[in-house]
């Protein structure tokens, strides 16, 4: 089931670079719940994908699909392939902390200036990270992030 929790991380990431990017939300949101699905499956889904039974899933329509069998087949998608030329590597490190969103990583990078998980290290070990206000949105994902940080 390792490909089902890596194609989730994959689809949270997208939505999360989407999000980062200022995207349409619904979109952001449709990869979302596609990754919530891909990781709540209680089997492989290459035996999903074996059956062409993917797309009777809750929230796997025909995009997602196909997305899913050419990550299978190539590791790789289109449109995974040209957020990852479009945005820098720190920021896409920091959309891949567990519990961070678009959102909040663009809120980081206006209100403190950090491009990168060793910048976020910092602001929160210097106390900088908590001197701002956030919404209650950023902040949790702010907090749910700095648990993987080590600080």
């Amino acid at each position: 089931m390792q490909k089902n929790r890596e194609l989730a991380e994959v689809f949270r990431f997208l939505a999360n670079a989407l999000e980062w990017q200022g995207e349409n939300a619904f979109k952001v949101r449709a990869y979302r719940l596609a990754a919530d699905t891909l990781e709540a499956l209680q089997e492989p889904v290459q035996a999903l994908v074996e059956r062409d039974t993917l797309r009777d899933l809750p929230h796997i329509g025909e995009a997602i699909d196909k997305k899913v069998r050419q990550y299978l087949a190539d590791g790789t998608f289109p449109a995974l392939q040209r957020v990852r030329e479009q945005i820098p590597e720190g920021i896409q490190q920091l959309l891949q902390l567990p519990g961070m969103t678009g959102r909040a990583v663009r809120a980081l990078q206006e209100r403190l200036g950090i491009e990168d998980v060793e910048a976020l290290r910092c602001a929160a070990q210097d106390g900088s990270l908590w001197r701002e206000k956030w919404t209650p949105a950023v902040k949790e994902a702010i907090q749910r992030a700095q648990s993987y940080l080590s600080v």
